[in-house]
């Protein structure tokens, strides 16, 4: 294998003019200069593409490439995989151009995978910041959770279960035996699900113990859009998680295939009853507690949420139950 491999970076693009000059100069800070920088301007309606273009010269005088490619709107599915299509790199990346990278992201990635080829999928810890405080973390994405260097990450990705998303680089060939069309389900979010968990599912993953790019969080962003907009967009993300995770697993050679799906579909469905008796939509309620009944996986707890909502007998039992129980709880930490 090459000492200095090419890595390519995928950069979905759409109305970045405000932000894309922080990213682009990480990438011009990078200690690693063999990089191929795929930027796609997926129909942005700013000056995206004068901000990608004024950079051009400064990233080939670094010695890298950049792969410039502009479209019709298409969502952030189908910006990726049209950067998709233009990989050359031994490795490649994906970061929005909102999030940005620390300067030795690409050497530590590369250099992780020459001292260790039997893994496929490199992650890394990352930095959570505010658009308002760039400089201030508020904490990193691992945080305390468990399994951290484990090889076997399917169903920890699969299930969001002691795992976080981080910023993966994964081997070009390896990819290419699992997704040899290089093509996604174009939805507008879930992007990290579609790349990583066929490759989850066939490869070993690597992991560095160091917060090596910023995840930032902004107020438009998707998910928060869907959380402030209220119960009905919330339920609408869920379902296009279905759909997501759906359309992955049946585009991949699995043989328990039924079994995730069926659990995808019962964990969003109790997921969105939770929504449900937190806004007290009753008929929203009843229809997912219908669902999960009907997939004969209803609990205690979904039968609690859906008693809470529907029953005022309910509630006045869960309140008087609920004042001994936290005495109980208390004595027990003492």
């Amino acid at each position: 294998m090459e000492k200095n491999p090419l890595v390519s970076i995928i950069t979905p693009c759409y109305n970045s003019a405000s932000y894309l000059s922080r990213y682009m100069d990480s990438i011009l800070a990078q200690t690693y200069n063999r990089m191929q920088l795929i930027l796609v301007n997926d129909g942005s309606k700013d000056n995206t593409e004068e901000i990608i273009l004024s950079y051009k010269e400064a990233i080939e005088n670094k010695g890298c490439e950049l792969t410039y490619v502009k479209q019709e709107n298409t969502g952030l599915g189908g910006a990726v995989n049209r950067g998709l299509k233009e990989i050359r790199g031994e490795y490649f990346a994906w970061c929005d151009s909102d999030n940005f990278y620390t300067p030795d992201y690409v050497e530590r990635k590369v250099e992780y995978f020459l001292a260790h080829p039997e893994y496929s999928i490199v992650r890394c810890d990352g930095s959570i910041v505010s658009e308002r405080a760039l400089n201030v973390s508020l904490g990193n994405m691992a945080r305390s959770r468990k399994e951290l260097y484990k090889e076997n990450l399917f169903e920890n990705c699969l299930y969001i279960k002691n795992f976080h998303f981080g910023c993966a680089m994964l081997k070009t060939a390896d990819f290419d035996k699992v997704n040899p069309c290089r093509e996604i389900y174009p939805s507008r979010e879930g992007q990290n699900w579609q790349l990583l968990l066929p490759m989850f599912y066939q490869f070993k993953a690597g992991y560095i113990d160091k917060p090596m790019f910023c995840f930032v969080v902004r107020e438009d962003s998707i998910s928060n859009i869907a959380a402030h907009k209220g119960l009905d967009a919330q339920l609408k993300q869920n379902d296009e998680y279905v759909k997501i995770l759906t359309t992955t697993l049946t585009g991949m050679d699995l043989p328990d295939r039924e079994k995730y799906i069926s659990k995808i579909q019962i964990k969003y469905a109790k997921r969105n009853l939770k929504l449900c008796r937190d806004a007290a939509d009753v008929e929203k309620l009843e229809f997912y507690f219908n669902q999960i009944r009907q997939m004969h996986a209803v609990d205690v707890w979904d039968f609690v949420n859906y008693n809470f909502v529907k029953s005022s007998l309910f509630r006045g039992v869960i309140k008087i139950v609920r004042v001994p129980w936290r005495m109980i709880v208390k004595l027990r930490e003492k």
